[in-house]
């Protein structure tokens, strides 16, 4: 048995079923391994079953890129309430809709170990977001968490944004195209009053407009944890322009925000650069 190995990728291999119970197989003995990848097979619920029973006693492995479903991340999820070594999940396009998520979100109220989450490009929609956001309120070790492009819209960001106002572990959240209106990004302004582990926010490709806007603005202007903000294409004037440059007036902690693809014309870019040179030299904004 090779004790030297630490990593294999088996992306885009046409790995099925029967690939994957010999992969299971190996973790059970293995003892060095620590990142598995079989994103692009075809692995399906079974194959996902077999992973999640050698996980359930493989206390190596510490990173896993696969391909499922909602039954693979129900068999992980049940996998992730006796793995307590796995840091980083990547369920990234997956046809995981809200069953699955909401097995998910159960496990990690149990499990304390994992700390990076990608369910980028699923169909998640409000429901399996009310339950991440129990979750999160119960869950202190997660760091990251990437949401990008499901179905989520204000009634699920509403929810995740409850519970990163009281969560104290989350550092980065990713909530791009997700139909963000208004409604949400008050919700989500309200949280970063009281957040104050939040480091990175992205919400690029939402609809949040001026009047979203000014909500994060007046928000930013107590909060002293977050340096990253990403808001491109999110439908952003003048108007908006000058709501980001009171806030950077006031928060000298942000150190790169992210305008491009709005609307704020040469006139918003100018009040946000004499703004930044006076004072926050130390900001870097994308326009």
């Amino acid at each position: 048995m090779n004790q030297v190995l630490v990593s294999i990728n088996f992306q885009n291999n046409a790995i099925k079923e029967e690939g994957v119970q010999a992969l299971a197989d190996m973790l059970l003995i293995n003892r060095k391994l620590v990142s598995l990848n079989v994103q692009k097979n075809s692995i399906g619920a079974g194959g996902a079953r077999c992973l999640a029973e050698a996980l359930k006693t493989n206390q190596t492995l510490t990173e896993l890129n696969n391909q499922l479903g909602d039954e693979g991340a129900k068999a992980l999820a049940q996998a992730l309430v006796k793995n307590h070594t796995l840091l980083s999940l990547h369920l990234q396009s997956n046809s995981i809709s809200d069953r699955g998520m909401t097995a998910l979100t159960r496990s990690l109220k149990n499990n304390q170990s994992l700390q990076s989450l990608n369910l980028r490009e699923n169909s998640v929609g409000a429901v399996g977001a009310t339950n991440m956001a129990v979750a999160l309120r119960e869950n202190c070790a997660l760091r990251d968490l990437d949401l990008t492009a499901n179905l989520l819209h204000d009634e699920g960001v509403q929810a995740i944004a409850g519970a990163v106002g009281v969560n104290q572990s989350l550092t980065s959240l990713h909530l791009q195209w997700n139909f963000i209106g208004v409604a949400a990004t008050k919700a989500l302004a309200h949280a970063l009053t009281s957040n104050t582990s939040l480091l990175l926010l992205d919400l690029q490709e939402n609809c949040i407009g001026d009047e979203g806007v000014v909500c994060l603005a007046n928000a930013l202007q107590t909060n002293c944890s977050l340096k990253t903000l990403f808001l491109q294409e999110n439908g952003l004037g003048m108007d908006g322009a000058i709501f980001i440059a009171t806030a950077l007036k006031a928060n000298h902690q942000l150190t790169y925000i992210n305008l491009q693809g709005n609307g704020i014309g040469e006139s918003g870019a100018k009040v946000i650069s004499d703004t930044i040179r006076t004072n926050s030299p130390d900001c870097v904004v994308k326009i």
